[in-house]
């Protein structure tokens, strides 16, 4: 491997367990509506939830239009007369903010890693709700900068997202290299931005044509040795 000097970051589902986190959240605020959710329902979300980020992610939507699409789409699949999404959406991002899960130890892991590469979170999702989990876990003192899509400005994949975070660490893209579990997000967002890939898969899912995967992980403790880290 070329000479790596900085690790960008996908969070949810990379180094937080963002499925557990989406649990928590939705059904705490299901429930406050009266509504219970089971484990039917939320796979059925997180399937809509994951195709409106994705519209995201191609420009298609805006964030506002992810959050209100979702709830639309879920509460008309089951008949939920519900419509007050704002308030819905506001109560569900305080939720997501009040959990933090770490997926395989990463906190520790990334902590290591830090003592030789500058890292950096890169994340898509609400303000409120990042900034609280990384808080709440203690990311956002371990890492030497976190952007965020909605105060960005800029979405991943896009590369509108990635220059601005190279405008503002000043990144070698020669240097660098993303760790994160979507394709359409990070991995082709490192794609865009001219970055190596690291694309992180434990499930074991199949690639897309046309998205460069220069490494795949089925663990994150396997970066550490493709790092050439002792």
């Amino acid at each position: 491997m070329q000479k790596i000097t900085t690790l960008l970051w996908d969070v949810d589902g990379t180094l937080l367990d963002f499925l557990a986190a989406e649990k928590y959240g939705m059904v705490k605020c299901c429930r406050e509506i009266g509504v219970e959710m089971d484990e039917e329902m939320l796979s059925v979300y997180s399937a809509i939830n994951r195709s409106w980020w994705e519209k995201h992610e191609r420009g298609e939507v805006t964030q506002k239009e992810v959050f209100t699409g979702r709830l639309q789409e879920l509460f008309a699949r089951y008949g939920v007369a519900y419509t007050d999404y704002d308030r819905f959406n506001a109560h569900y991002q305080q939720a997501l903010g009040e959990v933090a899960y770490p997926m395989e130890d990463s906190l520790r892991l990334f902590d290591e890693l830090g003592k030789q590469f500058r890292q950096y979170l890169v994340t898509n999702g609400s303000r409120e709700a990042q900034e609280a989990k990384l808080r709440r876990c203690g990311l956002d003192e371990l890492a030497d900068g976190v952007f965020i899509s909605s105060v960005v400005g800029a979405q991943k994949p896009t590369k509108a997202f990635f220059d601005f975070v190279q405008e503002k660490t000043c990144y070698l893209p020669e240097e660098t290299m993303i760790v994160g579990d979507s394709l359409t997000s990070d991995i082709l967002g490192g794609n865009n931005a001219g970055i190596l890939c690291c694309w992180y898969n434990p499930r074991g899912a199949k690639r897309k044509e046309g998205i460069r995967v220069d490494y795949e992980l089925k663990s994150l403790w396997e970066l550490p040795a493709l790092l050439g880290v002792e």
